[in-house]
């Protein structure tokens, strides 16, 4: 196999290529945990919006109606039918 990117001449500048410091530096623990922070504020934010969307809406057709059940008339009645065999016939 044909290999020519030079990997292990590159590993350590590659490494240290980080502007808040090298692989494994308090910098990237610092970022990470600011990223993963920023990921939790915009989904509960994102979780907020879509619950008033929702929230909202219920209540334009709570007030059209469209949610009201139709009321049920009559008596609703159920038949239950058994067949059997007859063995002596």
């Amino acid at each position: 196999m044909f290999d020519a990117f030079p990997f292990d001449d590159w590993a350590e500048a590659t490494a240290e290529f980080w502007t808040f410091g090298g692989e494994g530096s308090t910098g990237t623990y610092i970022m990470t945990v600011l990223g993963v922070a920023a990921m939790l504020m915009a989904f509960v934010g994102f979780v907020i919006l879509e619950n008033r969307k929702l929230a909202r809406q219920a209540a334009v057709l709570k007030a059209s109606g469209a949610l009201d059940r139709p009321a049920v008339a009559g008596v609703v009645t159920t038949t239950t039918t058994i067949i059997t065999t007859d063995p002596e016939a």
